[in-house]
C-alpha cells in the first residue's frame, strides 16, 4: 500500500513543471531535397572510363550523404 501511495505522489511531482518547449517549424531548403541522380555510363567504356565512372559515383554519393547530415541537423535544431 506504501508503494502505490509513493508512486502517486511521484507522479504527482513529475507531472508538474514549469517549462515550456516551443517548437518551430523550419522549412528544409530546396536544394537538399534534390535528387542525386549520377550522370549515365558512356556507350563504350575502357578501363580507364571505368575508374573515372567509379569516382563519379562515389562522389555522387558522398554529397547525398552531407545532404542527408544536413537535413539531419536541421531536424535535431527544432
Amino acid at each position: 500500500m506504501i508503494v502505490l501511495i509513493s508512486s502517486c505522489l511521484f507522479l504527482c511531482l513529475t507531472a508538474c513543471t514549469t517549462e515550456r518547449k516551443i517548437y518551430v517549424n523550419q522549412p528544409i531548403p530546396a536544394n537538399l531535397l534534390n535528387d542525386c541522380a549520377p550522370r549515365l555510363p558512356p556507350k563504350s567504356m575502357t578501363f580507364g572510363d571505368s575508374v573515372r565512372y567509379n569516382e563519379h559515383l562515389l562522389n555522387v554519393i558522398e554529397m547525398c550523404n552531407a545532404d542527408k547530415r544536413a537535413i539531419k541537423g536541421i531536424s535535431n535544431t527544432k
